[in-house]
């Protein structure tokens, strides 16, 4: 499917990239609670994190529907949730 269309291919392509930018930033959320943060912190910047992706799936809907004929939304679920989900994994294992 993102071999014959192009509108596809690129709209994956955005919204991979729009996942890994969302990701860095929430990482970068939770890096600056201390190691020795009371667990209430750790949780209030994993919650803000969650909050950027949540963002990100509105994004996705917005964008799709405002503009289905250069955003189809096939090519950005593939790319925004083929990205997402395998960061979330490597996540879960860099978290304390």
């Amino acid at each position: 499917l993102m071999y014959g269309s192009p509108a596809v291919a690129m709209t994956a392509v955005v919204f991979g990239l729009l996942a890994t930018r969302l990701q860095l930033l929430a990482g970068r959320l939770a890096a600056k609670v201390p190691k020795d943060a009371r667990f209430e912190e750790f949780v209030k910047a994993h919650g803000w994190g969650m909050g950027l992706r949540l963002l990100g799936v509105a994004a996705l809907v917005v964008v799709c529907t405002a503009w289905p004929a250069y955003f189809p939304a096939i090519g950005a679920a593939i790319g925004y949730l083929g990205v997402l989900i395998p960061l979330l994994f490597l996540e879960t294992r860099t978290a304390r």
